[in-house]
């Protein structure tokens, strides 16, 4: 929700200080692909035999836990912070523990340190959630908003492409050294960008708002700008646990309910199995005739295309039309792929159905990245009032840690067949009774009541 007016927008053709800050976001999204990309194929090399320590299959699962830990600590530090620090100092804090998190990796001579480094990680995921959408509804105009939110998402995909490219010729901890590097160009960035005009203007900080309205909206009428928005958050001048009360007006609780939904959905319908396990899910598919390192990077090219498609549609065609079309890539891709496995368990010879994981694990990549990833986060930081706008995204990215378990279902049974060596693919695990298809079809099934929401809510629209 912002305090500009349509007018003053459109009369606007500066925009390239917003583009920084979007560029800073895209680097700060870059390093949860690295982190989360970083799974696929180093947990593999560990599980071996291939790097300096051997692994069991449930270390590797703990490896995947403390990074989810990580974040729902993350996601309730991030309201803290982002209160108090506003949203740019928050992106710079959440650089810390990113930082150890390398730095571990990099030391780690043991278990130990694994599971320490993946638990700062995940912190810095959880905090990171919390405020970059917020920063840029903060500093962005509303139609380049969209777009800027894409150009960040589309820093996961290549962060995730280029953690999977060094696997291929770097040990994890000269990829971890390279990782620490990228981490401190963001740390430089942030600390050079100035804080927004509303955490400013919050802390009656009028005169560095006047700067920071400068510096963001060069062509702006300052002292216009610096009074709306000091009305605006006159009237909502609260603190946090008073503004929590505003929960119970019937539209900012729904917009709440709404925005819980879209990102629980988010992780319910598989982006944890596919996206952070796709070479597991490809060795187990049987593919053999292209390497599957090199299928990982291929589809990663595709997410990467994808966001930068959704860059332009997301503001063209509106949010509501964007969601439903990845909602149906991700019916589509995850009852196909479930379909492949279950060909499979009847014996259908690999070789000619090979194609088919390659061309449903595309489609996930693409829907994921076209509307999945970037529509909540834009929605998030959209349709909340200022001063309720952290508590509402940190409850929304607590809500994103609701697949924990269910996230490290398919890296488990993967891993198993592997290692067992059993051509099978619906080898039970014993404790946890899940097969391939059962895993796939169920992430499916959990896209249809997110497509139900997505036609029945409204607020997917640019500035409502």
């Amino acid at each position: 929700m912002g305090t500009r007016t349509k007018e003053t927008e459109t009369k606007r053709t500066v925009t390239w200080p917003q583009w920084i800050g979007g560029i800073g976001v895209s680097l700060l999204l870059m390093q949860i692909g690295l982190l989360a990309g970083w799974s696929s194929p180093y947990i593999e090399r560990l599980l071996t035999g291939q790097s300096f320590m051997l692994i069991t299959v449930k270390e590797a699962s703990l490896i995947v836990s403390f990074l989810n830990l990580g974040r729902l600590f993350g996601a309730i530090i991030g309201v803290v912070f982002v209160n108090i620090f506003g949203s740019r100092k928050s992106i710079l804090i959440c650089t810390v523990p990113m930082s150890f998190c390398w730095i571990f990796t990099i030391i780690a001579d043991r278990i130990f340190w694994l599971y320490l480094g993946r638990l700062c990680g995940g912190i810095s995921m959880g905090i990171s959630y919390s405020c970059f959408s917020l920063y840029l509804g903060e500093i962005a105009d509303s139609n380049i908003r969209g777009a800027l939110v894409t150009v960040g998402m589309a820093g996961v995909s290549c962060g995730t492409l280029f953690i999977f490219l060094m696997a291929c010729y770097l040990s994890f901890r000269i990829s971890a050294i390279v990782n620490l590097l990228f981490n401190i160009i963001l740390t430089i960035l942030f600390i050079w960008l100035p804080d927004t005009p509303h955490h400013l203007v919050k802390k009656n900080q009028h005169e560095k708002a006047k700067q920071s309205i400068l510096w963001y909206h060069r062509d702006s009428n300052v002292d216009l700008e610096l009074s709306n928005l000091t009305n605006f958050y006159n009237e909502f001048n609260e603190s946090t646990f008073v503004a929590l009360k505003q929960f119970k007006i019937p539209q900012i609780r729904n917009a709440m309910l709404v925005t819980i939904a879209l990102f629980f959905y988010t992780q319910m319908c598989g982006l944890n199995t596919i996206l952070f396990y796709m070479e597991t899910i490809i060795k187990s598919a049987q593919v053999d005739f292209i390497e599957p390192s090199f299928i990982v990077i291929i589809v990663t090219i595709f997410g990467i295309m994808a966001s930068l498609i959704s860059m332009t549609l997301i503001d063209t065609f509106g949010r509501k039309i964007l969601m439903c079309c990845s909602c149906l890539m991700v019916i589509i891709a995850l009852s196909s792929l479930g379909t492949h496995f279950q060909l499979l368990d009847m014996n259908v010879d690999p070789k000619m159905i090979q194609w088919l994981p390659i061309v449903c694990i595309i489609l996930f990549e693409m829907a994921a990245f076209v509307g999945l990833l970037p529509v909540p986060s834009a929605v998030v930081g959209e349709i909340f009032p200022p001063n309720i706008k952290c508590v509402a995204a940190s409850i929304s990215t607590i809500s994103l840690c609701g697949d924990v378990k269910r996230g490290n279902v398919g890296m488990e049974l993967g891993q198993f067949h592997i290692l067992q060596g059993n051509i099978s693919t619906t080898c039970s695990l014993t404790v946890l009774n899940v097969t391939w298809p059962r895993v796939l079809w169920y992430r499916g099934n959990w896209t249809l009541p997110y497509l139900a929401q997505v036609i029945a809510d409204g607020p997917f629209y640019q500035g409502e």
